[in-house]
């Protein structure tokens, strides 16, 4: 699991590398440590942002702040999002109030930065959920313009539902630092090793006949035992 693998290099300050389809655990696999961090080392003050979490889409960002809000719903920690398709000014809040965490996307967040309206000085951990998604939609040279505003970061986390292909490994070399590289599911080259059969059964009896081969040898003592 994904969880397994990642949360212990990012508790430690890694960063990590990951490779994680969809309904593998992956967004756990970042909150859990991040949340953890912030309760771990707690500032004296409030202030901007700490966790700056990159998403491709809108959707995705808001089920990712969800998630965020019921794992810190005992906790002090805020959380907020900014996303295209919300008005700007039901954004005021992400700039005037305390916020632990912002989960965003690329175009609105870009906006804010470039206004000064975003501070990005105090994001200590960096992460970017659906990285191959990214790529796919064009926005690599605006990851690496937030990427570049974070540069007093400590960490950097990058999920991918694939680490093949020379695009993602060269995006992630340009960002990540010495990172920890972890794949929830095995390659394609892997999966190819995996070799499947299919047998025909004519109806149950002879299906249970393949399966367990055992079972009807023990049918057959069960009669004669009957019979004796």
């Amino acid at each position: 699991m994904i969880q397994a693998a990642a949360i212990p290099p990012a508790l430690e300050g890694r960063d990590v590398l990951g490779s994680a389809p969809t309904g593998t655990g992956k967004t756990a696999a970042y909150l859990l440590p991040a949340l953890q961090h912030l309760l771990d080392f707690p500032r004296k003050k409030s202030g901007p942002p700490r966790i700056l979490i990159v998403t491709p889409t809108r959707e995705l960002a808001m089920q990712v702040a969800d998630h965020a809000r019921e794992l810190a719903k005992h906790t002090h920690l805020d959380i907020a999002t900014i996303t295209g398709g919300v008005a700007y000014m039901n954004h005021a809040e992400v700039f005037s109030e305390n916020q632990d965490i912002v989960v965003a996307t690329t175009g609105r967040l870009l906006q804010y930065i470039k206004e000064e309206n975003f501070d990005c000085r105090a994001v200590e951990t960096l992460v970017l959920d659906e990285a191959d998604r990214m790529l796919d939609m064009g926005f690599a040279q605006d990851i690496e313009t937030i990427a570049a505003e974070t540069r007093w970061r400590k960490q950097t986390l990058l999920f991918s539902a694939t680490l093949e292909g020379d695009n993602i490994r060269d995006f992630a070399e340009r960002l990540l630092n010495d990172p920890v590289e972890l794949e929830a599911d095995p390659s394609r080259r892997e999966r190819k090793k995996i070799q499947q059969w299919y047998y025909r059964a004519d109806d149950l009896q002879h299906k249970t006949k393949i399966i367990d081969p055992s079972a009807e040898t023990a049918g057959c003592d069960a009669q004669h035992r009957v019979r004796a």
